[in-house]
């Protein structure tokens, strides 16, 4: 079995019952689908009964005649007078579709139902996956693809679920029953008519293969698509400002036609199945009216039976070519669903550690990095670097771009994983901590904060989400956000990603959350690279009264920013080239001085 189509299966497993449910609705529909052929042949069969002057009519055809006992053929429940066919047979029609309506309602809404289930839980799983990930997996992906993954490709694999897989065993379910009747109308006939059916497998399996790798390029196209548009959303600023918007709409051109194009070709092979298995039936249908009216003129069929045969192989070949339609969108849908699983796939950065140890409380927040390497994209960063940082003391890491700062910050949370030495935070290896034990110890406060949408309250509560009204008034007296938050409120509304707030507001709540957290080790990336002289000041104090009880870690440019640190690192492609403090680096007159000059 596709490994695909397994992975499925085991996603809807908790819904089975759900699934047997709507396959025993299709089963009673399937059913009543080979009435109305059955009412074909005592409807004609009864007017040629009247007709002969007959005062009763054996409804059953008579090869079923042959193969049951005398006593049940003669019995009343399948004798008819043909005189009471235009009472009894309008009648027993509109109840037997009265009851399939009911089954049909029954096995759509619980079908589609199901396809929801299913999906609403796969789309829970990748958001769950994506904060799982090491941010080098992550970093395979753009967000436009992630994007499009949680919403096109599932809207896609929905609408396959609920219609398409269910219809496979809705139209196979009929298919069975219409080819029982056959059976019992003729088998001989049956036999003969059943050759043409494995042809309607050559149009599916001849372009199925190629419509499923169409459907997995197109989603990839769509990503694609998606992050072009997020990328021209967030820099509107620059492209107004440089003129860019010709230039942005040719580039969105070129993408927009490259999808189009892909397209274009999914559409034709689709558009190919219909016609082919059409003209594959219509060969069917030739070959049994021959063979039929050749039965008939023999004797060996009357005329209701053969009509009643007639119809129930139109009917029969009718399931059969949908299915061979759906088997097409089926193969679309599973090139989506490969994208889809091909990212679950990716494996997740274990939270639990091998031989796991645990930290002593207090922590203290003291970090020894021994003998650590590392490398990116296939280039070495670090190699064999060492360095100690004791508890509560103030480090400052400073150097051109590119030099590894931020890199080096990152393997302290273990966002990327070392080559090999290890960081030991309190004299414990960091990757014998679990995840969430080692990262509880850790705040961070970016360079360009992330805020999530919500009020000032909601984002300094992340730091941690059990801290007290106390703790949450504090956090934003020493950060300075009741500066602000005075004005507006703590519970104003900061808009998506804080557009309502300044850079400097928002740098303020960031490091709110910093204090909230307790954390005994603070990691600050640049944080007063883009602020006026006002917020300067306001963050410069707060991360005064932060140096007084953490272990502080700030990367700047602004070397204004970490004079007052106890040591400042000179770090530049990935090796620590000076240390010490302002006044020492400034007297040794090297890398730092003419940094600073």
């Amino acid at each position: 079995m596709n490994k695909t189509i397994t992975k499925l299966i085991n996603t809807g497993k908790e819904y089975r019952f759900l699934f047997f449910f709507s396959i025993s609705c299709m089963f009673f529909s399937g059913f009543a689908g080979i009435l109305p052929s059955w009412f074909v042949k005592v409807s004609i069969d009864g007017l040629a009964a009247l007709k002969q002057g007959q005062t009763s009519l054996n409804i059953l055809p008579k090869q079923l005649e042959q193969l049951l006992p005398v006593d049940v053929v003669n019995s009343n429940y399948f004798n008819l007078d043909p005189n009471k066919i235009h009472l009894i047979l309008p009648l027993t029609i509109v109840v037997v579709f009265a009851i399939d309506a009911v089954f049909k309602f029954l096995f759509q809404y619980n079908s589609r139902k199901l396809g929801l289930l299913i999906v609403k839980k796969i789309r829970e799983q990748i958001h769950q996956h994506i904060s799982r990930l090491s941010l080098m997996r992550q970093k395979k992906y753009d967000s436009g693809s992630i994007v499009s993954v949680i919403s096109s490709d599932l809207n896609s694999m929905q609408s396959w679920l609920a219609e398409s897989l269910m219809n496979i065993f809705n139209e196979s379910i009929k298919a069975t029953f219409l080819l029982a009747w056959l059976l019992v109308l003729d088998v001989k006939l049956t036999l003969i008519s059943l050759v043409v059916i494995p042809m309607f497998a050559f149009p599916v399996l001849k372009v199925g293969k190629d419509i499923r790798n169409y459907a997995r390029q197109g989603q990839d196209y769509i990503g694609k698509v998606t992050s072009f548009v997020t990328e021209t959303l967030r820099n509107q600023t620059v492209i107004k400002s440089f003129n860019l918007e010709t230039w942005r709409d040719n580039k969105f051109e070129t993408e927009s036609s490259n999808l189009y194009k892909l397209n274009k070709r999914w559409v034709f092979f689709m558009s190919l199945v219909s016609p082919m298995t059409n003209l594959i039936g219509s060969i069917g249908i030739a070959l049994i009216l021959f063979l039929g009216l050749s039965a008939v003129q023999s004797g060996a069929l009357s005329i209701g039976e053969f009509s009643s045969f007639f119809v129930s192989s139109i009917l029969l070949y009718d399931p059969v070519k949908r299915l061979g339609r759906v088997s097409t969108i089926a193969q679309s849908a599973l090139g989506v669903a490969d994208r889809v699983y091909e990212f679950l796939d990716e494996p997740e950065q274990k939270s639990e550690a091998a031989n796991q140890e645990a930290l002593v409380e207090p922590v203290l927040g003291s970090l020894e990095f021994k003998d650590v390497s590392f490398s990116y994209d296939g280039k070495e960063l670090f190699h064999e670097l060492n360095l100690k940082i004791p508890e509560q003391t103030s480090i400052a890491l400073v150097g051109p771009s590119g030099g590894g700062k931020s890199s080096l910050v990152s393997l302290i949370p273990r966002f990327f994983e070392l080559d090999s030495g290890k960081i030991l935070l309190d004299g414990v290896n960091t990757a014998r901590l679990a995840l969430n034990d080692l990262r509880n110890q850790i705040a961070i406060v970016n360079q360009e904060p992330l805020l999530f949408s919500g009020t000032i309250r909601e984002n300094i509560m992340l730091g941690r989400l059990d801290a007290s009204e106390e703790e949450l008034m504090t956090a934003a007296k020493e950060s300075f956000v009741l500066e602000f938050a005075l004005e507006k409120g703590l519970d104003a509304d900061i808009g998506e990603m804080g557009n309502n707030l300044s850079i400097g507001q928002k740098q303020r709540l960031a490091i709110a959350r910093a204090f909230i957290s307790k954390a005994p080790i603070v990691i600050l990336d640049e944080p007063t690279s883009a602020l006026d002289n006002d917020s300067q000041e306001f963050i410069y104090q707060a991360i005064t009264k932060m140096m007084q009880t953490k272990t502080v870690i700030i990367i700047a440019h602004r070397l204004s920013t970490v004079k007052h640190c106890d040591r400042i690192l000179f770090i530049e492609n990935g090796k620590i080239v000076e240390s010490g403090s302002h006044d020492e680096l400034v007297a040794k007159d090297q890398a730092y001085a003419a940094l600073l000059n």
